[in-house]
């Protein structure tokens, strides 16, 4: 039950009646009365105790705590904050044929460094391959494939090529810290859903401890008896869809459970599925009411969606769109063209914002 807070004309008057309960005589009601200011004053008093009561009130449950208080009620369960973490993967250049290169070598990308974290020979022709792992933590340090480096320290590596190109998977892994709503969300999961021993919401516990991750759900394998596959979302990615890094990341977490499962495999990237979108009569159509609504859509996708595979597919309600948009400040009315019907989605598709198309 919420704690109920008085207002100050209530509680004012209980003190005036309580006056003239247990002080016959005394009248409250004369505004230079000494008993009057004494009425006002206790209210006072009382209006703040019953808003702190109800700030200790909120404190009392992971669903409504905040701050320090919300950091414990989840440490006594065993979960904490997911802090920063670092981009790690393999980027591919050139050095001297058949040299072999230490551990430490700086590379950089924008205002972001790398080292490389294990010694590596180059091949009969120069090509060298570098496992690397950024110096900063954060979600900035992620880098898709195709993307380029430059070797930092020159003078020291004058064999070195001077450009790298970031491998097959990208660099990832790369998370900020954790904030308050996601750090909630994990601790009634883990009240909700006690350790069971390698039941489905355990893998999607040990996911979702991965910095990073922003959803996961694990279903049972079809292709042999005991087997589980977990899809997930990560920050900072295009649509949240994972790179093959943070998939080898995630993978790295469950392996680390041991958990008593065919689960030697088992971390997955959903598959896109763009939803395009085509709005009629907007009320007021500005820029940034679109670009309000195209981040509440996506916003809906994310709290409300999930992949659907063969036997257990996802169904996306129109009706959840027209709500998203509907919920923008400064739309008044719309009428949405497409999707004309409900989107089921399977194979590990998960919904992504598409082409939003405004008419007349």
């Amino acid at each position: 039950m919420a704690w109920a807070i008085r207002s100050l004309p209530e509680a004012s008057a209980r003190v005036r009646g309580a006056f003239r309960q247990y002080l016959p005589g005394t009248d409250t009601a004369l505004w230079n009365n000494f008993v009057t200011v004494n009425a006002k004053v206790l209210a006072a008093l009382a209006h703040e105790f019953e808003l702190r009561m109800a700030y200790l009130t909120r404190q009392l449950f992971i669903s409504t705590a905040t701050g320090q208080w919300l950091v414990q009620h989840c440490g006594d369960i065993g979960v904490y904050r997911k802090q920063a973490a670092a981009a790690s993967g393999s980027i591919t250049g050139t050095g001297a044929p058949l040299a072999v290169y230490p551990s430490g070598v700086r590379f950089v990308s924008g205002n972001v460094t790398y080292l490389s974290t294990a010694p590596a020979t180059a091949d009969g022709a120069g090509a060298l391959t570098m496992a690397v792992t950024s110096e900063v933590r954060g979600a900035s340090s992620n880098r898709d494939e195709g993307g380029l480096l430059a070797l930092a320290d020159p003078v020291l590596y004058p064999d070195l090529g001077g450009e790298w190109e970031v491998a097959a998977g990208g660099l990832g892994g790369g998370a900020d810290i954790e904030s308050d709503d996601s750090l909630r969300a994990r601790g009634l999961q883990r009240k909700r859903n006690p350790p069971g021993g390698g039941t489905l919401t355990d893998y999607e516990r040990i996911v979702l401890d991965v910095p990073g991750v922003l959803a996961a759900w694990a279903f049972r394998g079809s292709n042999s008896i005991g087997s589980v596959f977990v899809y997930f979302l990560f920050a900072g990615r295009e649509d949240f869809i994972p790179e093959p890094s943070d998939v080898a990341v995630v993978q790295a977490a469950i392996d680390a459970e041991r958990l008593i499962r065919v689960d030697d495999s088992v971390a997955v990237a959903p598959i896109a599925h763009p939803v395009d979108i085509t709005i009629d009569g907007l009320s007021a159509d500005t820029p940034e009411i679109r670009a309000a609504i195209e981040t509440a859509i996506s916003a809906m996708f994310l709290k409300r969606c999930r992949p659907g595979i063969a036997g257990n597919t996802f169904t996306l309600s129109r009706s959840w769109i027209s709500e998203a948009i509907s919920t923008v400040s400064g739309e008044d009315r719309h009428e949405l063209v497409e999707p004309a019907a409900d989107l089921v989605l399977l194979g590990g598709e998960f919904p992504t914002l598409g082409t939003v198309t405004y008419g007349a």
